[in-house]
Formats: structure tokens, sequence, C-alpha cells
């Protein structure tokens, strides 16, 4: 059945283990759980990982494990120039920072952080 809906299955998957993810944050802000902070912090993470779990399954289901190495052959190659990979890893965050250095009151606002500050 899978193989014969796989869009409406990937779907499916993606939102079904992305909301079984999310669901004890929410019931932790309303109480009927009790989780810490860092597990729901934890959870909201790997919630994100629903369309990537879910492209796994259906390309296993569809393809199989040809289909797999496909996938993973395609996520690793590299398609532009390195350029623009510099300027992901080092570009966007310096605009960033700038950006948050230009915003009133960020300075006084700015704290370093725990393990720089022990330093003389």
């Amino acid at each position: 059945m899978l193989a014969r809906h796989p869009l409406t299955f990937y779907f499916l998957i993606a939102f079904a283990f992305s909301w079984l993810m999310f669901l004890p944050g929410v019931l932790t802000y309303f109480e009927v759980l009790n989780l810490s902070d860092s597990v729901v912090g934890v959870l909201g993470i790997t919630d994100l990982l629903g369309p990537l779990l879910s492209g796994f399954i259906m390309t296993a289901v569809t393809e199989g494990n040809e289909g797999i190495g496909r996938l993973l052959r395609r996520i690793v190659r590299w398609r532009v120039g390195f350029q623009w990979y510099l300027f992901a890893l080092v570009g966007l965050p310096l605009v960033m920072v700038f950006g948050t250095l230009f915003r009133p009151g960020a300075l006084e606002s700015f704290q370093t952080l725990a393990p720089l500050s022990v330093l003389p």
C-alpha cells in the first residue's frame, strides 16, 4: 500500500512523526506531563527529522537499498562552487551577528559564554 501511494504516505509519516515528537512539549506546557526543559528541547529538535525519516522510509519501500544508496550519494554531491559554501558557513553567520549588533540595545544586553567568563 505504501508503494502504491508514496506521496500520500510520505506526508502522513512526516506529519505523524513530527507531531508525536512535538506533542510531549505541548502536554508539558499544559501540565499534563511533567518533563524537564532539556527533554522537551531535544524532542522539539527531533520533530524536525520527520520529513527526513519519511523520505528514507519511502525511498526504501519504493526503490530498496539501491534507492537509499542513490539518495545518500545525492545528499553529499556538491552542486555549487566553493564560494557559496564559504558564504553559507561564514557569510550568513556574519550577517546575523552584524544585524544583531545594529539593533538598538543589543550591545548592552550582550553576555559572554560561561566557559569564556572564567578566563582571566
